[in-house]
């Protein structure tokens, strides 16, 4: 009798579970995200020269490889100085290409989760370059927004927006009026 009662709740409550695992891989791919960014503006102004945040794919799973490509939706980053197209396997160095600073690679859990990052014109855009002063570089049509979601959808969207002062901040862009978390 206690294995039914204990089926019966267990099926009940496996909606909320699902649920709160999608959500909780969107929170980890964005978190991921808007750490990577900052960390980029960070570098640029440790170095006082710009730095590159990119997003990337990353076929095959696991570790970044060289077979990694810069694209708008990847979930995926790499912090360097130069492209890290098809070079995201290499180590942090001054002076070999790509002059990867930092990466980070989407766990099997963030495989579902859509990534979009566009300019502020709505255009795509894979990367955001931080000047010596921590500000977005106007050189390029650079990251304002990235959007993440689920690809089975149902869990609570999240947006990161980079100003051209170069702050970053994660908002909701489905919050109600007055929610602090909400995207202005």
């Amino acid at each position: 009798m206690a294995l039914v009662i204990f089926g019966l709740v267990a099926f009940a409550v496996l909606p909320d579970v699902s649920l709160w695992i999608r959500g909780l891989a969107i929170r980890n791919t964005g978190d991921a995200i808007k750490a990577g960014l900052e960390r980029a503006r960070m570098e640029a102004l440790r170095r006082n020269a710009p730095v590159s945040f990119w997003l990337v794919t990353q076929p095959g799973g696991g570790a970044l490889n060289d077979s990694c490509a810069v694209s708008a939706n990847g979930a995926s980053w790499v912090i360097s100085i130069q492209s890290p197209d098809g070079k995201c396997s290499a180590m942090p160095s001054v002076t070999a290409d790509p002059l990867l600073v930092d990466k980070w690679a989407a766990s099997e859990g963030g495989r579902s989760v859509v990534v979009t990052a566009t300019d502020s014109n709505g255009a795509p855009a894979p990367q955001v370059i931080f000047n010596s002063l921590g500000q977005v570089a106007s050189t390029v049509m650079p990251i304002a927004t990235v959007e993440i979601s689920h690809a089975d959808g149902g869990a609570r969207n999240l947006r990161i927006v980079v100003d051209v002062g170069g702050a970053v901040r994660m908002c909701d862009p489905n919050a109600g009026a007055g929610d602090p978390r909400r995207c202005l």
